[in-house]
This record gives structure tokens, sequence and C-alpha cells, in this order.
């Protein structure tokens, strides 16, 4: 199977599809993204070579982007099933070009012929909008025994002080952390604490401190959101 969503660095299930831009001399191809936390971002396709996509009907939600290269298992194959031109397929399996696929729950499906892609995230307000967008991502990402809550205009995230504490800390950053840092420090304090601090490519930043409880699972379960 296609590589799927890592390579994006966020993930697209469920996103719904609010674009569709092209722009020929630059070889430049542009998805308009909603994505489950409401944020929304653009997957740019660059060098773009060839593309098919249908149809774009009045709800468009993606189930998942794949990408589809050279030396990978079964990129022949999708080639021949999208009855890719065989200059085409030959580009791909030389490494010269992937193949992209747009995998629907609804609407719009397809493929796109490119170099690379890469994914271009709106610059939020500074009026909290940033805390907000962490937050609707950290309900999809907190397990059971978990809570997140705002203190002070930050965001606090609390689980139970368990052996796997620091690696389920880690977990949640890879999921809700920017790409280009993330850094996730002890902090001076009586409970076992850490703050993330992530920043984008564009200056965009934001901090979330990690805290152990010193309950059990069973304890924090019982209790609830605040």
């Amino acid at each position: 199977m296609g590589d799927a969503m890592g390579f994006l660095g966020v993930s697209v299930h469920d996103a719904e599809v609010t674009g569709v831009r092209m722009n020929r001399e630059k070889e430049l191809l542009q998805l308009e993204l909603v994505l489950h936390t409401l944020e929304t971002v653009w997957v740019e396709f660059h060098g773009t070579e060839e593309w098919w996509l249908s149809p774009l009907v009045t709800q468009n939600v993606l189930f998942d982007i794949r990408e589809w290269r050279a030396g990978m298992n079964g990129t022949a194959k999708y080639c021949a099933d999208m009855e890719l031109d065989p200059s085409w397929t030959k580009r791909v399996l030389a490494g010269e070009l992937t193949l992209y696929e747009l995998d629907p729950s609804v609407g719009l499906r397809g493929f796109v012929v490119a170099r690379t892609a890469t994914v271009k995230r709106t610059v939020r307000d500074s009026d909290g909008g940033s805390v907000q967008g962490v937050c609707a991502e950290l309900e999809h990402v907190l397990r059971e025994g978990w809570s997140r809550r705002i203190e002070n205009g930050s965001i606090l995230v609390v689980g139970p002080d368990s052996p796997d504490f620091i690696s389920e800390v880690w977990r949640i950053a890879r999921f809700i952390a920017y790409d280009a840092y993330v850094g996730i420090e002890r902090l001076d304090a009586p409970d076992r604490a850490y703050r993330l601090t992530s920043r984008s490519g564009t200056g965009l930043e934001f901090q979330v401190t990690f805290r152990a409880d010193g309950r059990t699972l069973d304890e924090s379960s019982s209790g609830s959101t605040p």
C-alpha cells in the first residue's frame, strides 16, 4: 500500500476539499482542505506533470492521500490500475516523479503525478486561533484518563502519573506539533511536568504544558474534563 498521511505531516482523514487551483506556468496544483480540526491548509503538488480529478460535487471528503514512489510494493500495479500513460509510469518507476492517490470518502477522487507534495498551513490569528486549533487536535488524540484545559491563556494537559507518561507526551507531540521544530523540556515543579514548544516554518509557535496528576488510570477516568 502507498504511504499514507505521514509524508504530508498532517492528517487529511475526513478533510473536506473546498477548492482546487492550478498554475500551468509554475507546474503547480493546489487543493484547499478544511481539516477535522477546522484548520484550512493547502496541499501543494510541485512539478506537476499530469492529473485526473473527478467528480467535484457538493460535498468532497477525503479518506486519505497516498503517495506511490519507485521501489514501493504496488506502485507499478497502481499505475496500471489508473491506466497511467506509459511515459508517466516509466518516470514514476525511475524515481523522477511520484504518483499521489486521492482516496475519497465522498466525492472527489483521482491522482496527481508530480515531483513533490507539501502542505501550506494558513497563518492563524494572534487572538487565540492557534490555541483553539491545538485544543481541537487534542480532542482527537487524548486517551482515556487524560484531559486538557486552558489556564491563564495557556494549554494544560493532565494525565495519569504512570511509567509511560513521558512516552505518551511524545506520542501526543508527534500528532499536534509543527514540522519545523518541536522540543520538550522538564519543568522545575513539584509534579512531573513538561513543556512542549513547537514552531512552524513561517514562525507560528505554540506551547502546551503536560502534568502528571499522581492518580491511577482508574481514578482519573472517573473524573470529568474541566
